[in-house]
């Protein structure tokens, strides 16, 4: 059984839009929606239709109408964070916590989904042919070199990444109601900028220019409610790596007991405490891992409701249905909220390609498949394209292929059947 340690459990109060949110009854002998449930007591309650927001735009009348207050009303309507160090098993649990609160888990963004086109052409197969400073770097590329000059672009990129996911997990909850799993977020990355820099592999200048620019990107997000913490030692962390056998992790010079219980402590001595003011915190020993039914039963004993003027769960509270319907807005049109940290720092030109490495990366580029026409209009990979009308996805992300969209396509079908039952 794993050893767990809770962290700021409290029993307050709401204010008027919050408890429509998050309602809680006056009765004993009912549930209190101010509590997650797990999916044996939620059989029978009322399932709102979701908004379909891949497919149909959120405009006027959809504001108006749209019941998003009701849908959020559900209990389960919650972000919850699964963190931990590198091979603690995060995937399976917050895979496994999904299923049994019905919300959704979206898989972790990859560098796969940047690199590699809609065609399958994978981007960094041209490093070769390109001077160091202009080339692709990845997890891969950053634990086999890491001194690497893209590294500092790697971090900036990969917090891009976290953060335009997390973007996507507000969205689909404000959507449907339906809440979300996630194998770490952007609001703990800076753990690892943070150790890369102690570890000489970004300057502090660097440092300096990502904390500004995720500070500006924090404004508009809600933090999640709770956080899980495999807490796994370094000793089992590496024991785990060799487990796995993934080469680039195993042979990595950037894995060392030094590196990895830097990230330990970045997490239980500053993360933890800046965090826990606001979220929940369950942390377990997950050396030998397991059971995770045992996380289940910890969390339906949560109380997320909470005073007005408490600082615990202060992102979901709301004066008015209108700031609720300018946060899904803006979560709509995440251009903005990305276009909101995009600054030039010329005391870190290593975030920067100059402009000979534009050029020298425009024209290798040319030699791409498919990059001169739009994906399904191109004359020599696509057929029949003289009949085919292009139909604009109203969801774009930094990926140009996110997995965590055909997840959620692949979701929506199953959430809309369920309303029509």
């Amino acid at each position: 059984m794993a050893s767990i340690a809770r962290i700021g459990i409290a029993k307050l109060g709401y204010n008027n839009l919050t408890r429509q949110l998050c309602k809680v009854t006056a009765t004993n002998n009912v549930m209190q929606l101010a509590f997650i449930s797990h999916k044996s007591k939620r059989v029978d309650r009322r399932r709102v239709p979701p908004f379909d927001y891949l497919n149909k735009e959120y405009g006027f009348w959809a504001q108006l109408f749209d019941p998003m207050v009701d849908r959020c009303s559900d209990e389960n309507s919650k972000v919850i964070v699964v963190e931990g160090p590198i091979a603690a098993g995060k995937s399976k649990v917050a895979a496994k916590l999904a299923e049994e609160f019905e919300m959704i888990y979206l898989p972790p963004p990859t560098f796969d989904e940047f690199y590699i086109t809609e065609y399958g052409y994978d981007l960094r197969s041209l490093d070769d042919r390109l001077s160091p400073s202009s080339q692709s770097c990845d997890v891969e590329k950053f634990l086999t070199d890491p001194h690497h000059p893209n590294v500092t672009m790697f971090q900036f990129h990969y917090f891009q990444f976290k953060f335009d996911q997390y973007i996507t997990a507000l969205l689909h909850l404000l959507s449907t109601g339906q809440g979300v799993v996630l194998n770490r977020s952007f609001y703990s990355d800076y753990i690892f900028a943070t150790a890369m820099t102690n570890a000489g592999y970004m300057r502090p200048q660097a440092l300096k220019f990502y904390t500004d620019v995720v500070d500006v990107a924090k404004l508009m997000m809600l933090r999640p409610h709770l956080i899980v913490y495999l807490d796994v030692p370094v000793d089992a962390v590496k024991e785990k790596i060799k487990k796995q056998n993934i080469p680039y992790e195993v042979n990595s010079k950037v894995l060392t007991s030094k590196y990895l219980q830097d990230i330990e402590n970045l997490y239980k001595l500053d993360y933890f405490k800046n965090i826990v003011s606001h979220s929940h915190v369950l942390v377990y020993d997950w050396t030998n891992e397991g059971d995770i039914s045992t996380i289940v039963e910890d969390i339906e004993f949560l109380n997320f409701d909470y005073d007005k003027k408490a600082k615990k769960m202060a992102d979901w509270r709301f004066e008015n249905v209108q700031e609720l319907r300018t946060k899904r807005q803006l979560y709509i049109d995440r251009y903005f909220l990305h276009c909101d940290y995009m600054r030039n720092e010329f005391t870190v030109p290593e975030m920067y390609y100059t402009a000979e490495q534009d050029e020298e990366r425009f024209k290798i580029l040319q030699l791409v498949p498919g990059r001169e026409f739009a994906k399904g209009y191109n004359p020599t990979l696509d057929k029949n394209i003289l009949w085919k009308r292009e139909k604009k996805s109203l969801i774009e992300t930094m990926r140009p292929h996110a997995r965590e969209l055909e997840v959620i396509k692949e979701e929506m079908k199953k959430l809309k059947a369920a309303a029509m039952q």
